[in-house]
């Protein structure tokens, strides 16, 4: 507002200057008409020719200070209204950067709550318990075949971090609420007629399976799942009815799990 201000003031001065400009021009021109007049004057007529000029250049001095103000009457009004619209623009271009800056705090509330949000994670995954292992089949040869469900042992561990995988049972405990990822791995010779299958168990329950049909050959067979568990729940591995599963130092056969994250 001060610029504008300033505006109004320089575009009145400069329209004072142009009318006291024209109204020194306008008294030129009549000092001017009057010594000529007077140059070309008779002796004989010299009163009667003063008297006439006294009376004349009042009107003249006047009609002219009349058109001088009626010149410049109408560049202040051009100015008064551009200064208008410009007031205008600028209270336009004020709206506009407030909507921008309703933007921006919105933007920033969000980015915050993300922040947040990020820390809070940050803050729950450094109390995560540290949960995961992996366990092999401890035998040189095979399993089966059984006439009942038989729960798979995995006793050759490779890892148990945590503790929550019993080698004695082949099962795994759940320490924490959460959800989980487990998965195993079969491996069978062929050499006899049969066929080698079982399933992964979430407290007694079937999840996922696996089969190999009668070969000749050596066969293998996996899957996977992720469960959600509660406090407590377990999940092991058991080999079906009359189903035979092999193993050796290579380690085919496995039962794998870790904690992907507390719920």
């Amino acid at each position: 507002m001060e610029n504008i201000s300033a505006l109004m003031v320089v575009c009145l001065l400069a329209g004072l200057s142009e009318c006291l400009a024209g109204e020194n021009g306008n008294q030129t021109q009549v000092t001017e008409l009057t010594d000529e007049d007077m140059a070309d004057a008779s002796v004989e007529n010299d009163a009667l020719y003063h008297l006439n000029q006294g009376l004349d250049a009042p009107a003249i001095l006047t009609s002219n200070s009349t058109g001088t103000q009626s010149r410049c009457e109408p560049p202040i009004y051009t100015v008064l209204k551009q200064l208008g619209a410009l007031e205008e623009r600028l209270a336009a271009t004020v709206r506009a950067l407030e909507e921008t800056n309703k933007k921006l705090e919105a933007s920033e509330k969000k980015l915050s709550a993300l922040n947040s949000t990020v820390t809070e994670l940050s803050a729950e995954d450094k109390g995560w318990p540290r949960v995961a292992f992996s366990a092999a089949l401890p035998i040189d040869g095979t399993i089966g075949p059984a006439d009942v469900l038989y729960p798979l042992v995995y006793r050759h561990v490779l890892s148990n971090i945590g503790g929550h995988y019993n080698t004695d049972t082949g099962y795994f405990t759940a320490p924490v609420r959460g959800v989980y990822y487990f998965s195993f791995t079969s491996f069978w010779w062929g050499a006899n007629p049969g066929s080698c299958g079982g399933s992964l168990y979430k407290n007694g329950n079937k999840v996922v399976s696996w089969y190999v049909t009668n070969s000749n050959h050596a066969s293998s067979g996996s899957n996977s799942a992720v469960l959600q568990l509660q406090v407590g729940d377990n999940v092991n591995v058991r080999l079906w009815n009359n189903r035979r599963i092999s193993d050796n130092g290579n380690k085919y056969s496995s039962f794998s799990g870790f904690l992907l994250f507390p719920v």
